[in-house]
């Protein structure tokens, strides 16, 4: 699809009608390629449910849009959504939006709704038949082969049964549009299914963007399929507790999908989980807590299951729990989705739904699927080698070392080589008529372009039926000629929104969701080792940011100041502050090379101040500099998101922001230190106005006191442990109490007569021991008693104690003295204490399982292996 819409001048208008005219380009010049619907305008002009947003498309003109676009992606950066990982785990890019939503009119959404109950309900009839009798193979209405032979299929998993009457709980299924404008389903996501967060933020995008279009458009709401979804898990429990625990069980914040998992778990007001979290014990599965642990009843997996169960499955995993199926087949918890519910994403299973719905329901399918062929029926393979070359061509499963094929795309070599790959496993290999997919228009560099539109419903099942969310997650291709739409290929989301009958009832979701039951809070104390330890460490990097740009400005302004002007006073201060920089950040500042470091050369404090605080404050890379801190604490943030306030992510992305344009020229070093400074500000005031005090903001609170006593202490020693004359150590001592941000009671007090008057003993008394400084370690360790409090941590709180009650016995006019050598020494003993108590809090709360795995002896694999082959002859 190349046509463009380039040729309406800007600002005139008329947008509707060059896109228009660029659909009727495409169909002259590519009329193989052309779809035959449309979304927003049809043979007789715009579709009436799309009149409003055409006019508001008309009234912006191309200018107006890519202004809208842009303003999308600040919102989806400023919230922190993101999709993809690379290889080190750090989340990949952003998530793509395009503002112009796809409206779905309330009679046609109803029709397609309907088709999706009778797929939802067929789909599971078949997986509750696959774990059970097996009469569709037993019957040869399925051939055995493709179910026994898909890598979803769990034998496992056999004859485990939820409670609840569906044993498919949630179901996502993939449609778009065929040439007459009506609905086909290409396929269906049961493993695991994702994406509903991501509609979920994406509403909350385009929402924000077009604000006018929205509130004047009868919208149906999304928020009530989630609280059906919450109740339908709660009713899921296996056990008979009172009030079920539901955990969403994730592989952990290096997943493509990390956010919608988090984003999933917020919704649901569910705890995220990862496999280290989760332990098994007498049967059941138990949530691992520094204290009592907390049983588990319902588990919401996000993990495929192949990794689900150490124990019995891929015996290296890292992402399960060893144990997790035996505890599901004695009833001790439920699985959502079931193990080995991934079999019904199955290509070769589309081909036999048709006879499947008429034999199960005595049916036929409401909603059409493309024209599809088995490659395991001669004559069906016949016919799909004979026409390669146009086909869509699917392995058994994406986990089949191959991918899906689009004949058209393919060399005649590629296409040798897969003919001769499907002529060797036939019953392996599937193939479908293409889709020409209905298009959707997408704002771009050069205007409103036509794009190919998929998308993904979902549906979950409650009460007897099955529920859908009111709207879908749309996507669109990235590039125009694209014919695959998928994530990974760089697609676009597009939001759908779903007109309400201006007559219609509230959804039932909604209605019932405030019946649901509710489910246990975690109490003070109760979260897993795992997300204590991110916690504790977003609250040491929160900090480590703020303290880092505080004294990265005082060295800044001092080097502009005194670089220029070497022996003077200032310039003697300069270095004092420069020579705490190296020792609170670990970075030394030798001459560096293309291979490594000079240790030879005059220092770049010396010989380039300025090089040397630009790689401080932008390298991240290096640890210890301002831009690796707030990567850090990022990453950290990622991993606790559903702990978290949503205030949190604007804040994140301004401080990433900042760190990425302090390299560019003209930018000013002070302007983007100013500007960290205010974000973790924000980000402080956020904690502790937002967060309820329990062991969530305790961890976090009792990081920021740590980090920060242990700097304190490290800036106090590499400045004023060592003696100068009063004059120098005045303006030292003025850098010091500004990076304390204790400058201004000092100058009150001192102008006062109150306190030490002796600056360097007024800066040890305000820096170490004054209890009403908020900048204290007096102050640092009072507060780290009462975080560790709140996790019922006594010998913690005693720890602490400790260390404060010995500050008040400290003589200040003693350690402030000619002889600073016992201030030395003190400042050592500190700041080891300090680093014991972070060292007990991390023993004591944050232990982390151990890597897990199996061994099989010779005896336990040949009886599995008989086992393994015995049910396959009885039970195929």
């Amino acid at each position: 699809m190349s046509a463009q819409v380039s040729t309406q001048p800007e600002g005139s208008g008329g947008a509707v009608e060059s896109y228009r005219a660029a659909l009727r380009r495409v169909g002259a010049a590519e009329p193989h390629r052309l779809p035959g619907y449309d979304e927003l305008v049809g043979a007789e002009g715009v579709h009436p449910e799309d009149e409003m947003l055409a006019d508001t498309i008309d009234a912006l003109g191309p200018g107006g849009m890519r202004a809208k676009a842009a303003e999308a992606a600040r919102y989806v950066s400023s919230d922190g959504i993101t999709y993809g990982a690379t290889a080190d785990g750090a989340q990949a890019r952003n998530w793509h939006i395009d503002p112009l939503p796809t409206i779905v009119g309330s009679a046609e959404w109803a029709a397609l709704e309907r088709g999706l109950e009778q797929r939802a309900r067929l789909l599971d009839l078949i997986l509750r038949d696959v774990y059970g009798p097996r009469r569709l193979l037993r019957r040869g209405v399925v051939p055995p082969e493709i179910v026994l032979g898909h890598p979803g299929f769990v034998r496992q998993a056999d004859g485990i049964a939820l409670p609840t009457g569906q044993q498919l709980i949630l179901a996502a299924t993939d449609v778009a549009r065929s040439a007459d404008g009506g609905w086909v389903v290409f396929g269906d996501r049961t493993q695991a299914p994702s994406g509903a967060g991501y509609a979920m933020a994406t509403r909350r995008i385009v929402a924000r963007t077009l604000p006018a279009v929205h509130r004047r458009t009868s919208t149906a709401r999304l928020r009530g399929f989630f609280h059906t979804v919450r109740a339908a898990l709660l009713d899921s429990a296996a056990t008979n507790a009172e009030a079920p625990r539901v955990v969403v069980l994730s592989p952990g914040a290096g997943s493509e999908t990390a956010f919608d998992q988090a984003f999933l778990a917020t919704l649901l007001g569910f705890p995220l989980v990862e496999g280290d979290d989760l332990a098994m014990r007498d049967g059941r599965v138990w949530m691992r807590t520094p204290g009592a642990d907390q049983p588990v009843d319902v588990i919401l997996r996000r993990v495929d299951a192949d990794f689900a169960d150490p124990l019995e499955l891929r015996s290296g995993s890292q992402l399960g729990v060893p144990g997790l199926i035996d505890a599901a087949r004695r009833g001790q918890v439920s699985i959502v989705n079931p193990m080995g519910a991934g079999v019904l994403e199955n290509p070769c299973l589309l081909h036999f739904l048709a006879p499947i719905s008429r034999d199960l329901l005595g049916e036929d399918l409401l909603l059409p699927q493309p024209d599809s062929w088995w490659c395991g029926d001669d004559t069906d393979r016949q016919h799909v080698l004979a026409n390669l070359d146009r086909l869509v061509i699917k392995p058994l499963s994406r986990d089949a070392g191959t991918s899906t094929r689009f004949g058209w795309l393919l060399s005649a070599s590629e296409r040798d080589e897969l003919a001769a790959r499907v002529e060797a496993t036939p019953w392996a290999w599937a193939a479908q008529e293409p889709l020409p997919e209905s298009t959707a228009p997408v704002v771009t560099g050069n205007g409103i372009e036509p794009r190919r539109l998929v998308l993904r419903t979902f549906g979950v099942a409650h009460d007897d039926r099955y529920a859908f969310l009111p709207g879908a997650l749309g996507r669109v291709a990235g590039e125009a000629e694209q014919d695959v739409v998928s994530n990974n290929a760089g697609a676009l989301a597009k939001d759908v929104w779903v007109l309400a009958g201006r007559d219609a009832a509230p959804d039932w979701s909604e209605r019932e969701s405030a019946a649901e039951p509710a489910a246990p809070a975690l109490a003070a104390g109760t979260l897993a080792p795992r997300m204590a330890d991110d916690l504790h460490w977003f609250g040491r990097y929160a900090e480590r940011v703020e303290a880092t740009a505080r004294i990265l400005s005082v060295v800044d302004d001092l080097t502009e100041d005194y670089a220029a002007r070497p022996g003077s006073l200032g310039a003697i201060a300069m270095e004092s502050i420069q020579h705490a920089v190296t020792m609170v950040t670990g970075i030394a500042p030798q001459q560096r090379t293309g291979t490594g470091l000079d240790y030879t050369a005059p220092d770049q404090w010396a010989t380039d101040p300025e090089a040397h605080l630009s790689l401080l404050v932008g390298e991240e890379s290096t640890p210890g500099t301002l831009a690796y801190a707030v990567a850090r604490l990022v990453q950290c943030a990622q991993r606790v998101r559903d702990q978290l306030s949503l205030h949190t992510w604007p804040v994140l992305a301004r401080l990433e922001q900042t760190l990425a344009r302090a390299g560019e020229p003209n930018t000013s070093r002070r302007d983007t230190l100013e500007a960290v400074l205010e974000s973790s500000l924000a980000l402080a005031g956020i904690v502790q106005q937002s967060m309820i005090r329990d062991a969530t903001w305790a961890y976090v609170d009792a990081g920021v006191r740590v980090e920060r006593a242990a700097l304190t202490v490290e800036l106090v020693r590499a400045t004023l442990a060592i003696e100068r004359s009063p004059v120098i150590e005045g303006q030292i001592v003025e850098a010091v109490l500004q990076v304390g941000e204790s400058v201004i009671t000092h100058r009150r007090r001192t102008s006062a007569g109150e306190g030490p008057s002796v600056p360097v003993q007024s800066a040890l008394h305000l820096l170490l021991v004054d209890r009403a400084n908020p900048r204290s370690l007096a102050f640092q360790l009072d507060r780290f008693s009462e975080d560790l409090r709140l996790v019922d941590d006594p010998q913690g709180v005693a720890a602490g104690a400790a260390i404060a009650m010995d500050l008040p016995e400290l003589d200040v006019e003693t350690l402030g003295a000619t002889d600073r050598s016992g201030l030395d020494r003190l400042l050592v003993d500190l700041r080891g204490r300090v680093d014991a108590l972070a060292n007990a809090l991390a023993s004591q709360h944050f232990r982390r399982k151990g890597p897990q795995g199996t061994q099989l002896t010779e005896w336990t694999f040949s009886q599995s292996q008989r086992q393994s082959q015995s049910q396959g002859v009885a039970r195929g």
